[in-house]
Order: C-alpha cells, then structure tokens, then sequence
C-alpha cells in the first residue's frame, strides 16, 4: 500500500477533514507536463494542496498555474525555495513510481537525493513550514545548540523518520507527538539551529519547560 502523508500532516496542523485539496481539472497543467503525477504526490494535491498556511508560509508547493515556468531539464519541479535558492523535484524516470525519491538543487542542473520518497518529503516540509504557520512558537526565533544542548535534546524527545538529508546541511525532526515539530538545521554539523512549534498548547509549553533552557537565541 502506498503511504499516505495527509493523515499525519492533519493532526500537526489540527486540521478538520475538511477538503483542501485541487480538482483534478485544476490539477490538469500539472498532468500536461509529465503525464501522470506519482500517486502520493496527486494525492496530496488533491487533498491539501490549497491549505496556504501549509503549503506557503515559508516555502511554497507550485500551484498548477505557476509550474511551468519552475521546470528544469529531466526533473518534475514542484517545491521552490522562498528565495529561489533551492528547488526541489522528481526525476522524470522515476515518475511512474507511485511514491518516488525527491530531489533538491540549487541550479537546476546538478541534484542531490534529499528524500527516499516524495511521502517523507512532504511529512518533512509540512513539519519545516510548522516553525512558522502554527499557532505555538510559530513567532519565536531560533536557538543556536552545541552538542551537549543537543544530546539534551535527543535524551528527551523521539527523532522522527523524515528529514532533509542536503538542504541548510541537513534538517533532523524531533517531537514526542503528532502535534509537534522540532527541528534542528545544519544537523549534519557540530552545531545546530533549534526551533520549535506545536499546534496544541499544553504540548507546546511542555516542550518549551525543556527547550527553553537550551542554547542562545539567533
């Protein structure tokens, strides 16, 4: 069975079953330009492709309408950068998988794999856009942690199974509940950046009694 995101991305966001989602007349550029989606990436489409805060709070999912002037040779671009400094995108080849790697560039002509399927991408940009779209922590600032911060970190929260494997030196995922995001950038590296958000409240001030203790403000 195909893995499908949308549930999980739901309770982050404390969203009703509520349709978010493009027709599939509208979703009709999109086929024009590869033929057929892969089925997780139509499916999310469909079903919360129109949430803005969601999709376009930090970095933007392209819209049917947009997404031909994104396009790059042998790759279906459909997540851009706010400031154009990255894309990301399916190979073409890999199109007719229904759950395919996702790829991340900063010209458009050399690729790096950052996800094994378009599935955990979407997971890990739907917990990426949560540090600025939920209504818990959705306004602070980020923490800079070294790594006795960090072990502090992991002793306490789960690493969750989705990240960003090349982009801002990689982005690791924490958070003991669906309605949480932690999020460390340049997680490959010695020191990291935290932030953090929550769509429930309680949650949010749980997580911020042990949080909120680590590093210094950015």
């Amino acid at each position: 069975m195909t893995p499908d995101p949308c549930p999980l991305i739901r309770r982050l966001y404390a969203l009703d079953d509520g349709d978010y989602g493009y027709s599939a007349a509208e979703l009709a550029p999109l086929h024009a330009l590869c033929g057929a989606l892969p089925a997780v990436l139509a499916h999310y489409y469909r079903t919360l492709g129109k949430h803005r805060e969601l999709n376009h709070t930090q970095d933007d999912l392209l819209t049917p309408d947009n997404a031909t002037r994104h396009q790059a040779p042998g790759h279906l671009v459909f997540y851009n950068e706010n400031q154009g400094c990255c894309v990301w995108g399916i190979r073409h080849a890999d199109l007719h998988l229904p759950d395919p790697p996702v790829w991340v560039s900063e010209d458009r002509q050399h690729w790096q794999q950052e996800s094994a399927t378009t599935s955990a991408f979407l997971l890990a940009m739907a917990h990426l856009q949560a540090m600025f779209a939920l209504p818990y922590g959705g306004d602070d600032g980020f923490y800079q942690l070294d790594g006795t911060a960090r072990a502090t970190l992991e002793r306490h929260f789960r690493r969750k199974p989705f990240g960003f494997a090349h982009w801002l030196c990689g982005i690791a995922i924490y958070g003991n509940h669906d309605s949480d995001s932690i999020v460390l950038l340049n997680a490959n590296e010695a020191d990291t950046q935290l932030k953090y958000a929550s769509s429930d409240a309680a949650r949010f001030a749980a997580m911020d009694a042990v949080l909120g203790r680590l590093g210094e403000p950015l």
